[in-house]
C-alpha cells in the first residue's frame, strides 16, 4: 500500500510540473515511464505518442515507446517507432541509434530482453 502511495504522488506531482509547464518535455517523458510502472499503458502510450508527435527529437522517447508497444504485443507499432528513432538518430547520436538497432534487432529475431 505504502508503495501505491509513493508510486502515485510521483505521478500528481509529474502532472503539476505539466500543468504549470506545458512544455517540460521531461517531466511529461518521467510521467510516461511512471505510468509503465503502475502498467496504465494507455496513459504511458498517450504521453510518448504527445512527445513523438509535439518534440520529435527527444530521442529517448522512441526506446520507451517501442518497447511498451512491443509489451503490449503491438510488434508492427514497435519496429516502426523502433525505425523512426533509429533514422533521427543515425548520425547524431551513435549509442542511442545501436540500443535501438538492438532493441529492432531482438524484435524481429523474437528475443525477449
Amino acid at each position: 500500500m505504502h508503495t501505491i502511495t509513493i508510486e502515485m504522488n510521483r505521478i500528481i506531482q509529474l502532472q503539476k510540473f505539466i500543468l504549470e509547464d506545458a512544455t517540460d518535455v521531461f517531466s511529461r517523458y518521467a510521467l510516461g515511464l511512471e505510468y509503465v510502472k503502475e502498467e496504465d499503458f494507455l496513459e504511458a502510450e498517450k504521453c510518448f505518442q504527445y512527445l513523438i508527435v509535439n518534440h520529435p527529437t527527444y530521442i529517448g522517447t522512441y526506446y520507451q515507446f517501442g518497447k511498451l508497444l512491443q509489451r503490449e504485443g503491438k510488434e508492427d507499432e514497435a519496429k516502426n517507432i523502433f525505425k523512426k528513432g533509429m533514422r533521427l538518430t543515425n548520425l547524431s547520436d551513435t549509442k542511442t541509434y545501436s540500443e535501438l538497432q538492438n532493441a529492432l534487432t531482438n524484435l524481429e529475431l523474437g528475443i525477449d530482453e
